[in-house]
C-alpha cells in the first residue's frame, strides 16, 4: 500500500451509499460540502486491503468544524470509489491530532 498519510487522490468516479446520505444528515454537513472537502482537504490516514482488487482507506477531514473520518473503499476492478461512512472520531480511540489509533 502506498506510504500514510497522504493526500486523497482520486482515481475513479465517486459512489454514495445510502448509509453516507443518512450520515451527512445526522452531522449536519452538506453532501456539496463534504464533497468540497474531500477534493480539497482529504488526506488518507489508513489503509488496507480488503480483497485482491480493492482497499479500505479513512480519509481525515480536519478544516470542518470538527474532525471528520470518511471510510473509502478504492475498487479498481470496478473502478469506482465508495464511500461506506462518515463520522466523527472518538478522541479516545484516536490521538490527538485524529491520524493514529490509540
Amino acid at each position: 500500500m502506498d506510504e500514510v498519510p497522504r493526500r486523497k487522490v482520486w482515481l475513479f468516479p465517486v459512489v454514495l451509499t445510502e448509509h453516507v446520505f443518512d450520515k451527512v444528515r445526522l452531522l449536519d454537513i452538506g453532501l456539496a460540502e463534504l464533497e468540497a472537502l474531500l477534493v480539497d482537504e482529504g488526506e488518507v490516514i489508513e489503509e488496507v486491503p480488503v480483497e485482491d482488487s480493492a482497499s479500505k482507506e479513512i480519509v481525515l477531514l480536519v478544516p470542518w468544524r470538527r474532525p471528520l473520518h470518511v471510510v473509502v473503499i478504492v475498487d479498481t476492478a470496478h473502478q469506482e470509489e465508495r464511500l461506506i461512512t462518515v463520522y466523527e472520531p472518538h478522541a479516545d480511540r484516536w490521538s490527538d491530532d485524529f491520524r493514529r489509533r490509540r
